[in-house]
């Protein structure tokens, strides 16, 4: 569910390019302090903009402990660390853009963007399918429970209980999208208006101020300090 905070206010394209931005520098980090504070930030923004499962940051955790006890095995903790660090830095953004930005400001963002109607509509599609997915499998789980499945504690269940049922909703699901675009009459080629435009704002300006001040703190810390 998405609060009504200073990050779901920001202008979605300031936010895509912050995302990018964020994705190449964890890259190029090297330096553990450089990336403990990109990692302390986004976390922090995630706290304060999302409203987290226990459960799934339960499961995010042990997998994170895994692979960091795997690569120190591998490696050494040093670079298990930085490693851990780096994955955390480049996972954090997908969620963080996704609960902050409804699909009517992500598809304002591309069309700002300037880029092809028809990948406009793919990407929004894709933006919305998400959801969708996540809702039907939990129905289709639900469903096995009534049966009796426990599909989770039954691994030789997933085929048949989970993911045959899901493929076929995804299919139904395809078709209706599809219906529902021929009987509107959408044009890919024809020209597209926008009501609300976007509009560039005083807490954008403060936002991309404060992501640049912290990437010039990580580029001291990584290649000055």
């Amino acid at each position: 569910m998405r609060k009504h905070n200073f990050l779901t206010q920001i202008n979605p394209l300031l936010k895509i390019i912050v995302c990018i931005t964020i994705l190449i520098v964890a890259l190029l980090l090297h330096d553990i302090k450089a990336i403990s504070v990109l990692v302390i930030t986004l976390l922090t923004l995630l706290l304060v903009s999302v409203r987290i499962n226990l459960k799934i940051f339960a499961y995010v955790a042990i997998a994170l402990l895994t692979f960091m006890t795997i690569s120190t095995w591998l490696r050494d903790f040093h670079t298990s660390v930085i490693s851990s660090l780096r994955l955390i830095a480049i996972l954090l953004p997908t969620p963080l853009l996704a609960s902050t930005t409804s699909p009517s400001d992500l598809v304002r963002a591309i069309q700002a963007a300037r880029l092809p109607n028809f990948i406009v509509l793919s990407l929004m599609l894709i933006w919305r399918f998400l959801p969708v997915i996540q809702q039907e499998a939990q129905r289709i789980i639900e469903a096995n429970w009534l049966r009796g499945v426990n599909v989770a504690r039954q691994p030789r269940q997933w085929f048949s209980g989970l993911l045959m049922p899901l493929i076929f909703r995804i299919v139904a699901y395809a078709d209706d999208v599809t219906v529902g675009l021929e009987t509107r009459g959408y044009d890919p080629q024809a020209p597209r208006s926008n009501s609300q435009p976007l509009r560039w704002q005083p807490k954008d300006t403060i936002f991309a101020v404060s992501a640049a001040a912290i990437v010039i703190v990580m580029g001291y810390l990584e290649w000055v300090a």
